[in-house]
């Protein structure tokens, strides 16, 4: 706090913007101009700066009532969450509510005392009007008919406070249970597809094992995750869940799509320079071509359509059903970043079967961008068309598996 002082001037006692402020409460109706004036000399100006506390939970000293005549301030309210829960990211505090000029703050101190049920912080410059509950003892008798108006404005003030903080409290209850229920079927929903995902990943690995060759191996592939996609479709179907939290959506898929293939040229640039470096520098190397793909293989036709096909159905699974569900199964801090990170380990998981293992790795690395990509649109066209590009120029054009 800066400082305070009584609040007079030469003409009215104090200062024009503030007698405004002052005489159009409801707190000071029905009380005449000559009787406010004189009352305002027992109230205090005070002037606090950004991040001050006004008041601080559950402190039982400050009893003072404050009357907000410019700036603005957040009411704070601790949660009951332990240290350790708050190292994994959940919250310790939540604000419950901003407040500004013409608010009153802590007028259930005149009447009990009980401790601050909340904290009050500035969040900008703040200046009020404070009556400590002493004042008001010396008002009462020195300026009875004040008093006596003074008080009855107060309940009618708190009367309309309650009636509103209730209705708040009911319109927040609902749009909590709208949420919590959301919550519930993403929760339910996410432990199926944690078992189907599973089951997915033993079968492609069995695939795997079988002498096919690569053409009956990318057909029986294909149809394996065309399966798993529908048995996804239908779950959430069951699930009742709306489909755009899949991001089973056409919004703004034109600005997506846009963001998309700007971000994904870079990264092809990107790729195309680093193969060249590793041709150019390491010895065992430099008998790879800087482009290399076969298309006069049949193999090479199919993967090629094949891919272009599966990449939607695996940007569904591994974005709109996995990060999707968890960004609702996740509370606290970082909930996207995690839930990016955890849909990306879980689907890498499914690719470990494929070129020794590397094939998980190289997956999870774009995944973290298509991830970040998806969070921003919540759309699977626009990263769809990323990973369309990204992998089509990988796979076919790089030809990445001849590294390893």
């Amino acid at each position: 706090m800066r400082g305070q002082k009584m609040i007079q001037d030469e003409t009215t006692g104090i200062e024009s913007g503030t007698w405004l402020t002052v005489r159009n409460h409801s707190l000071f109706a029905t009380i005449p101009d000559h009787e406010l004036k004189i009352a305002l000399n027992y109230f205090e100006w005070k002037s606090y700066r950004t991040g001050e506390l006004l008041i601080k939970e559950g402190e039982r000293d400050s009893r003072e009532v404050f009357l907000v005549l410019s700036g603005s301030l957040e009411v704070i309210k601790k949660t009951n969450t332990d240290p350790v829960s708050t190292v994994f990211g959940e919250l310790d505090q939540f604000i419950v509510a901003r407040l500004g000029q013409g608010d009153l703050i802590g007028e259930m101190s005149l009447i009990n005392d009980r401790p601050r049920s909340a904290s009050i912080m500035c969040i900008s410059q703040v200046e009020c009007l404070a009556l400590h509950p002493h004042q008001l003892d010396r008002i009462e008798q020195e300026c009875p008919l004040f008093f006596g108006k003074f008080m009855k404005n107060l309940a009618g003030y708190v009367s309309s406070r309650v009636e509103k903080t209730t209705f708040n409290e009911v319109r927040a209850l609902k749009t909590e249970l709208e949420n919590s229920m959301l919550n519930a079927k993403a929760n339910l929903f996410f432990s199926y597809v944690i078992g189907l995902l599973c089951i997915y990943n033993l079968t492609i690995s069995k695939i795997s094992e079988l002498s096919f060759d690569a053409n009956k191996a990318s057909i029986i592939s294909a149809l394996i995750i065309i399966a798993f996609a529908l048995g996804l479709i239908f779950m959430i179907k069951q699930s009742k869940l709306p489909v755009h939290v899949m991001g089973i959506t056409l919004r703004n898929w034109k600005p997506a799509v846009k963001e998309s293939v700007i971000w994904s040229v870079g990264i092809i640039a990107v790729l195309f320079a680093i193969k060249w470096v590793l041709i150019s520098v390491i010895p065992k190397y430099q008998h790879l071509a800087l482009v290399d793909f076969n298309e006069s293989s049949q193999a090479f036709g199919i993967n090629f359509l094949l891919y272009g096909l599966h990449s939607p159905i695996q940007e569904f699974v591994a974005r709109g059903v996995l990060q999707g569900s968890l960004q609702h199964f996740f509370s606290g801090r970082n909930v996207t970043l995690r839930a990016i990170i955890v849909s990306n380990a879980l689907f890498s998981a499914t690719h470990v079967h494929l070129m020794s293992g590397w094939l998980g790795i190289i997956v999870f690395v774009p995944g973290l961008f298509w991830g970040w990509l998806y969070s921003r649109h919540n759309s699977l066209v626009g990263v769809s068309v990323s990973h369309i590009m990204i992998g089509w120029t990988g796979l076919f054009f790089l030809n990445i598996e001849a590294f390893f």
